[in-house]
């Protein structure tokens, strides 16, 4: 129901308007309908009240459930993680560096030099440099967690592609089998850089088979200078006193002529001098190409002559030698020499006989008691 207006006429007291009884019964009616209303609005009032209390209920238990969230979630994720372990949101996005390393795995760099002295596991550093240059390509590594390891383009070797039946590999043990077909005609030229290899081959043989064989006679200058080949085998013969030599192949020395001399005349002879001088700390030696060899020992005090033998003879304890290279064969002949004496005259005398390797008890006789003497020993023998 609405509101009923009270008609109060055009001018006061014109008579126009509701009596006043029907002025009072507009009033009476008009208060219950705004008791009517009232009693409607406080009811809803009192509903938005108790609906207000509940909603607030509601959030103070959300605010609740809100805040006990976030313990776990403080539990479970620590401050210190953020960022770290765990990404979060900066500025409505996830930060590149908090990304898993998969989003950058790939780093290209302009060469290898520029790489990070120290990389990380798990990514791919690629060097551009020239790309497209054989002794300078594009290249790609792995950091092994101590150096940058180049990775190999796929397969990473030849040993991992399955031979195909037309292009099969190229191995040492085909190309030692491989026929000659197409070898073509033999050719006598010299072989030049832009020659196949059959061509070459061809070359190789038609030159050998133009060269002199062991009987034939060349008529041209380029083979041997027109001379049969056995003019090029033949002997040596050595020159007489009226009849001068022919050249050709030297003979063959004999077994035991290591150390003579081919002679014009065609023979071996020893030549004059020595063929060898050793000198050590035992004395020299000198080898004779005929197999002599004389061994002159280093001078050696003798000692004193204080032992009697008779009377007025007087011998040492006596002096050893070592030759300075052993002789061979026939012991050798020695021979001993007093070089200078004192207090008294004295000589040498050998008390026993030399060996291939030396000499022992080599004594001074003396006619005065004390005489002392520097002692030399030779022997002459065979050093072959």
């Amino acid at each position: 129901m609405s509101i009923v207006p009270i008609d109060v006429g055009q001018e006061p007291n014109d008579e126009t308007g509701d009596p006043l009884r029907d002025g009072g019964i507009k009033i009476n009616a008009n208060f219950a309908e705004l008791d009517t209303r009232t009693a409607v609005a406080q009811a809803k009032a009192e509903q938005g009240v108790a609906d207000a209390a509940a909603a607030r209920t509601k959030a103070d238990q959300g605010i609740a459930d809100a805040a006990a969230a976030k313990a776990k979630a403080d539990a479970a994720v620590p401050a210190a993680a953020l960022g770290t372990s765990v990404a979060q949101l900066v500025n409505g996005v996830v930060p590149a560096s908090q990304l898993p390393s998969f989003v950058d795995d790939v780093l290209e760099f302009p060469a290898r030099a520029d790489f990070p002295a120290i990389g990380e596991t798990g990514k791919i550093y690629i060097a551009i440099n020239d790309g497209d240059s054989p002794t300078n390509p594009t290249r790609q590594y792995r950091w092994s967690g101590a150096a940058y390891v180049l990775i190999p383009s796929s397969p990473g070797s030849t040993d991992q592609v399955p031979e195909g039946a037309t292009n099969q590999y190229f191995t040492a043990a085909r190309v030692r089998s491989t026929t000659l077909a197409g070898l073509g005609a033999l050719v006598n030229a010299a072989i030049v850089a832009g020659d196949t290899v059959l061509q070459a081959l061809a070359k190789l043989q038609g030159q050998l088979n133009a060269k002199l064989g062991r009987s034939e006679v060349a008529t041209d200058s380029d083979k041997l200078g027109g001379q049969p080949a056995t003019f090029y085998t033949a002997p040596f013969v050595g020159a007489t006193a009226s009849t001068a030599g022919i050249k050709g192949l030297v003979p063959a020395p004999a077994a035991g002529d290591q150390l003579k001399f081919l002679g014009a005349d065609g023979l071996y002879r020893i030549p004059d001098g020595p063929a060898e001088v050793v000198t050590n700390a035992n004395g020299t030696a000198t080898k004779w190409p005929d197999g002599t060899m004389i061994c002159r020992t280093v001078r050696k005090d003798s000692g004193p002559a204080t032992t009697a033998v008779a009377a007025g003879l007087f011998i040492n304890t006596g002096v050893s030698f070592q030759w300075p290279v052993a002789f061979v064969g026939d012991m050798p002949t020695a021979i001993a020499a007093s070089e200078s004496y004192s207090v008294t005259f004295s000589w040498v005398a050998l008390n026993v006989g030399a060996t291939l390797t030396g000499i022992s008890d080599v004594r001074i006789v003396s006619s005065g008691s004390g005489a002392l003497s520097k002692v030399l020993v030779s022997a002459i023998g065979r050093w072959k």
